[in-house]
């Protein structure tokens, strides 16, 4: 005669709901840092590629890869372009808060073109003390060593721009006048992060972001505190008599 069993399990209603709400959160924090270990794994992997590539000699050299979809954030670049000087309307240059996570300052972004194609490049960098005296811009055509940065969008946390001042705290701020090498979203634009005082690109170090990636980490935890929860859920039911095993 063989024997059989049968689990029977009289749910409790409150806890049940609780429970079913925790999980829910708990698991859905689990899968965002799923997806945010997918996208970091992937930007980790273009960072390196475009680092390690051999450097940009022109402007349509990245709008070319850019228009391909390949990765061009830190690479290396090194070209000849002409600095432009107001009052020509092929751009603006302007003056953008940056910080390195210990003090603020400023950079000046100037536009320059390249052929046909106008960029922008981030030159000279000044503190608050120097704003009233900044160093001067830079004009005519000059060689530009340095590296292809994407523009970042701005997030809540980033304070509203003085455009009468011509300060910027975002990119983003009126793209209609910056109009970055007149692409039609703002994440599609770049700008080039100029090295002064490099003789030769091949001199110019890799550059490589301290980029952390525990999003793994963090994605085993959640998904850790959702089987606690049940078992934890499982055990209260046991004790309480509502979760039993028969056997026939």
């Amino acid at each position: 005669m063989m024997m059989t069993m049968k689990i029977k399990f009289k749910p409790m209603p409150g806890l049940s709901v609780v429970v079913l709400i925790c999980l829910g959160i708990l698991l859905t924090l689990g899968t965002w840092q799923y997806r945010r270990l997918q996208w970091k794994t992937v930007l980790l992997e273009q960072i390196d590629q475009a680092a390690h590539s051999a450097p940009f000699r022109s402007l349509a050299d990245i709008n070319a890869h850019l228009a391909q979809g390949k990765p061009v954030d830190f690479r290396r670049v090194s070209l000849r372009a002409n600095f432009i000087s107001p009052p020509l309307n092929d751009g603006v240059p302007f003056h953008l808060n940056r910080s390195n996570g210990k003090s603020f300052s400023w950079r000046l972004y100037q536009p320059v073109r390249d052929g046909d194609i106008l960029a922008y490049v981030a030159t000279r960098e000044f503190t608050d003390t120097q704003k009233e005296n900044p160093p001067a811009r830079i004009d005519g055509p000059k060689d530009i060593i340095g590296y292809v940065r994407l523009v970042q969008v701005a997030n809540w946390a980033i304070p509203q721009s003085n455009l009468e001042a011509n300060r910027w705290f975002a990119f983003n701020a009126a793209p209609e006048l910056l109009d970055w090498s007149h692409r039609k979203t703002i994440e599609t634009a770049y700008y080039i992060n100029l090295v002064e005082h490099v003789d030769s690109v091949e001199n110019l170090p890799v550059l490589m972001p301290e980029i952390v990636n525990n999003h793994l980490d963090y994605m085993l935890t959640w998904y850790s505190f959702a089987f606690i929860l049940l078992v934890i859920y499982a055990l209260v039911h046991k004790k309480q008599g509502r979760l039993w095993i028969e056997r026939d």
